[in-house]
């Protein structure tokens, strides 16, 4: 697999601007990635949090110290010792380019600060107690850079970048199969385990024909003018698994189920004797949350409903059920018709 490798290029600037011409130019022919401040403006608190995310997504550093220090920090610290400093506490494999003889600098690019002077001197004792090679000229430089690369990346292998094409390897492709393999046999003995657990349902809780109020929201139209009334509507638990369960024998989503109970108690609406009206037009009803919750949660105590386990989309955000065993065991006894008797339109 063909990598390539992002390189950081630390140094002061306006005193190596040919240096850091030629070191770049190395590493393109080495097809590594140059990376370093030319991309941004020293003595920015911003920029410097850009620089560290730089350098942590490098897999080398190089640092080329000539004749100056470089800007400082409140701190009195050179934002290339600082740069230095990251790369050494991030464990990115460092080396040093230490100018062969700094008496031979011109005076134009040393530091004219006794103290700065001193700092740099402090700062190339800290670097050459690493793996350091000197340059005499930007030529020279180029080729140390080109042969230390090398070395170093022999001695300090990195993940480097590859083409998104290419990352996808033979052998990248066998583990994902085997993980997928894993994953699925997983699944497999989870939904055996929970069906195992739901073989029968648990009537310690209310259920059969035993009763429960649903409060919904009626509304309609009649006359120009917007009506709404609320109220009740009672139901047996075994009506509601009756409505709801066929619906449950693959997976349906709540809003499904809950339109469908929806249309049921509309229908009961109308039915001789009830107590809501039955004059209006446009009518609509909408359960309340409460007791669709309700619902769900006894449903789910008997034991008669799970919540659903194949995959859909990402934007596909409504929660699935389907019926347990136990669930589709106890619609075949509510629904089922036995021999001789007449199936009910």
């Amino acid at each position: 697999m063909d990598k390539r490798y992002q390189v950081f290029i630390s140094s002061t600037f306006v005193d190596l601007v040919n240096e850091r011409r030629e070191v770049m130019q190395a590493l393109l022919e080495l097809d590594c990635m140059p990376a370093g401040m030319e991309l941004f403006p020293a003595g920015n608190d911003d920029q410097w949090t850009l620089i560290k995310g730089v350098i942590e997504q490098s897999d080398y550093y190089l640092v080329i110290l000539g004749g100056r220090y470089g800007s400082m920090t409140e701190e009195g610290i050179s934002y290339t010792e600082m740069e230095y400093d990251y790369a050494v506490e991030l464990g990115i494999p460092v080396m040093g380019f230490v100018i062969a003889d700094p008496d031979a600098i011109p005076v134009g690019k040393t530091d004219k600060s006794e103290a700065a002077a001193r700092k740099l001197d402090e700062f190339r004792a800290k670097v050459q107690k690493r793996m350091t090679k000197d340059w005499k000229d930007a030529a020279d430089l180029g080729s140390k850079v080109t042969r230390g690369l090398i070395h170093l990346i022999k001695n300090n292998p990195r993940p480097g970048w590859v083409r998104g094409d290419q990352a996808m390897t033979p052998e990248t492709r066998a583990d994902i199969a085997e993980l997928e393999a894993k994953i699925a046999k997983l699944e497999k003995k989870e939904l055996e385990a929970s069906t195992a657990t739901f073989a029968h349902i648990d009537d310690s809780f209310a259920h059969g024909k035993e009763t429960v109020e649903l409060t919904a929201i009626h509304s309609g139209w009649r006359a120009y003018q917007d009506l709404l009334e609320e109220g009740t509507l009672s139901y047996s638990w075994d009506e509601i698994m009756e409505v709801l369960g066929p619906f449950m024998l693959d997976e349906a989503s709540e809003p499904v189920l809950r339109s469908t109970l929806e249309s049921h108690m509309l229908r009961d609406i109308f039915r001789e004797g009830s107590e809501w009206s039955q004059d209006w037009e446009r009518d609509e009803l909408e359960i309340s949350d409460k007791s669709w919750g309700s619902i769900i949660v006894q449903l789910r105590a008997l034991r008669l409903i799970t919540t659903g386990t194949k995959k859909r989309a990402v934007t596909d955000k409504a929660v699935y059920w389907k019926l347990t065993k136990a669930g589709d065991d106890y619609l075949v006894t509510l629904r089922a018709v036995p021999a001789g008797r007449k199936v009910e339109e």
